[in-house]
């Protein structure tokens, strides 16, 4: 077998196969049931202005459209703008008992994942690290100030980052999951940002927005910047959003 095959993804597909012949066991022991949302209780508030959804939009043409804009402006977006880029991340759009479904699919309703933000250019929004409380649509902040060097220089220096009005940071939430999927829950989580980022998209294009999804960074950088320990919680995807020149 080429030395290829042996590698940490190789491996990690083939050791985390449903087979009919194999039971779906592992050795992790019980897992704890973790929160189903983070919430930063001592955290300054900002409630997010509930989105107007009434205005039309082509699906089939955002789909048409759909880029990874990396050239925006530093002109700011609004805070209603923003509202309306989260509410298409994670907002909720029914409940199912305990469960708060969203406009994206999460395996078994789990949500695995939390939402952080680093606000550059907002109106009325100060510059700084916020985190997303899904329940309650509102931003938490975590640390105010101009952080944009740091997080472009975690970003592998990309120049989009240094532009963005706006970086959403997901983080996955690693037991969230597993408790259900166990070792193959890592699978998931990452089909279930694909999801959200693709909504952040669409949503960005309908109002004339660019974006581009974020993949390649320093993690335990970023992982400080947002203060998550790297293991159980850790970054896993990011996206900017920004102005389109006319």
């Amino acid at each position: 077998m080429p030395k290829y095959k042996k590698g940490l993804a190789f491996n990690y597909i083939q050791g985390t196969k449903y087979l009919r012949e194999r039971s779906p066991r592992d050795d992790l022991g019980s897992i704890p049931s973790p929160d189903r949302f983070k919430i930063y209780r001592d955290a300054q508030r900002l409630p997010l202005p509930e989105p107007d959804l009434s205005e039309p939009a082509d699906l089939w043409q955002c789909l048409a459209r759909r880029r990874s804009e990396r050239s925006t402006t530093e002109d700011p977006l609004s805070l209603v703008e923003l509202a309306k880029i989260l509410w298409a991340a994670q907002g909720i759009t029914a409940k199912a008992g305990m469960y708060l479904l969203r406009t994206a699919p999460s395996a078994g309703a789990l949500y695995p994942f939390e939402t952080y933000l680093y606000v550059d250019k907002v109106e009325g929004v100060p510059q700084g690290i916020y985190h997303f409380d899904v329940a309650e649509f509102a931003l938490e902040t975590l640390q105010e100030g101009n952080f944009n060097h740091q997080i472009t220089a975690a970003s592998l220096g990309q120049p989009v980052v240094r532009r963005a009005a706006v970086v959403l940071i997901w983080t996955a939430m690693m037991l969230r999951c597993m408790v259900k999927y166990r070792e193959r829950a890592v699978r998931y989580i990452g089909m279930d940002l694909g999801h959200v980022c693709q909504n952040v998209q669409l949503a960005a294009t309908a109002m004339g927005l660019g974006s581009c999804p974020i993949g390649a960074f320093y993690d335990d950088d970023l992982n400080k910047l947002v203060d998550v320990d790297g293991e159980e919680e850790t970054v896993l995807y990011m996206i900017t959003v920004g102005k389109l020149g006319r």
